[in-house]
């Protein structure tokens, strides 16, 4: 399987799952580290879209394809695993609680989950800790440029 992430080109390579252990994210509060990707390009294209402005979109992003072999246990939640609003976009404790179990536990390497941003989609988490991460691997990195058209 193959999923996809963009960042900012420094940080391209990094699968540490750093940035989300310092900051927390909607999956992980701060401390646990975990790495956040998509099951398209196009989803992760919106996903980095709905958190930064498109007013101040700097062109400074790459877009790495990361391979999941295929042995590797993918822990799969739908939307009905999950608790009434989970959606919302404001802060949601309960879904910071749910990556960090799964992190804990370390039970699996991936956990797949629903995006927020497209219906019947899905991003896939990455636990940099578990011993099955050191199979998962960049495939390829590469330039990856905004439309300009998406700033009007």
């Amino acid at each position: 399987m193959e999923v996809y992430r963009i960042s900012k080109c420094a940080y391209i390579n990094d699968l540490s799952g750093t940035g989300a252990r310092l900051y927390g994210g909607r999956w992980n509060s701060p401390g646990h580290a975990v790495m956040y990707t998509a099951g398209s390009r196009a989803l992760s294209a919106l996903e980095v879209l709905v958190h930064i402005p498109l007013k101040t979109i700097v062109q400074d992003f790459c877009i790495a394809t990361i391979h999941i072999p295929d042995n590797i246990a993918i822990k799969v939640l739908t939307k009905h695993d999950l608790p009434s609003g989970w959606q919302s976009l404001a802060p949601f404790p309960a879904l910071q609680q749910i990556g960090d179990e799964w992190i804990d536990t370390a039970r699996y390497a991936v956990l797949r989950i629903p995006s927020v941003v497209i219906a019947d989609e899905y991003n896939y988490l990455l636990n940099p800790l578990h011993p099955d991460a050191t199979n998962i691997t960049i495939l390829d990195t590469q330039p990856f440029v905004f439309d300009q058209r998406l700033k009007k």
